[in-house]
């Protein structure tokens, strides 16, 4: 049917809620209703009210939303909030083994129990958002060849790089790379002299440096870090919404003053 504007009515205006049905009418013909002829059309697209205020307008000049989905990326995923997720999820320690070593990894066995220090990194210019981050370890290794047991203390020192990828629609994912052997700093020290001479005998540290890759490799391909480096930004501002509706929203009268 049609209304006294020559507008059509849908079945849902025709309800016995009086304002479901106004809606109705308005959305499906608000050109035609007599309330909105002869708008002015630029009037009409003017804007009634200006967001922020002057001053800001002022001085903060618009930018593309390119530029904003850049600078959104490098301020919610700052240097330091990278190293303080890599160290919340690496968390204390990391412990691994025994794994074989040696010749045919059956000259000994290798277990190692490191204690995390807070990470420092860097970012690393390029097109994408990367940052160079060391992890710094102080390693205990149980060495058993067999016939006797050693233990060694290290000081390590392991590079990992994270770069920071945008996915459609909105998700980010963080790859992680982990170094070659010859990239992990390693300072290795015995407390015996047998275990010293053993250290240079059988050129422990190139061995000691493939195991803590090793270790590192595995700890960061587990799926509680894979959770951490691939989440969906839409489905996190859902979640945080009635947050910020709480900061940019109305509480009361007294707020539409």
């Amino acid at each position: 049917m049609d209304d006294d504007t020559g507008g059509r009515v849908t079945e849902a205006a025709q309800q016995d809620d009086p304002v479901e049905s106004l809606l109705e009418m308005v959305v499906v013909s608000a050109d035609e209703l007599s309330g909105f002829v002869g708008i002015d059309p630029e009037s009409a697209t003017a804007p009634v009210a200006l967001g922020g205020t002057p001053e800001a307008r002022e001085h903060e000049p618009e930018i593309s939303y390119a530029e904003f989905g850049v600078a959104y990326i490098r301020r919610v995923l700052h240097k330091d909030r990278i190293l303080t997720m890599i160290n919340e999820l690496l968390g204390a320690e990391i412990q691994l083994g025994p794994i074989g070593a040696g010749p045919g990894r059956k000259a000994a066995t290798v277990s190692a129990l490191g204690t995390f220090r807070a990470c420092k990194g860097e970012e690393i210019p390029g097109d994408l958002l990367s940052y160079r981050v060391f992890l710094p370890i102080s390693v205990v290794f149980d060495i058993d060849m067999r016939v006797d047991k050693h233990r060694f203390t290290a000081d390590v020192v392991i590079p990992i790089t994270l770069t920071i990828h945008t996915v459609a629609p909105l998700r980010v994912r963080i790859d992680i790379t982990v170094p070659s052997d010859d990239e992990v700093a390693l300072t290795l020290q015995s407390d015996t002299r047998r275990g010293a001479v053993l250290q240079k005998l059988a050129r422990l540290e190139p061995e000691l440096r493939r195991f803590l890759v090793k270790v590192v490799r595995t700890e960061l391909s587990k799926p509680y870090v894979r959770r951490a480096t691939d989440f969906d930004m839409a489905e996190l501002i859902d979640r945080a919404w009635d947050g910020i509706a709480a900061v940019i929203l109305p509480s009361g009268p007294e707020d539409r003053l």
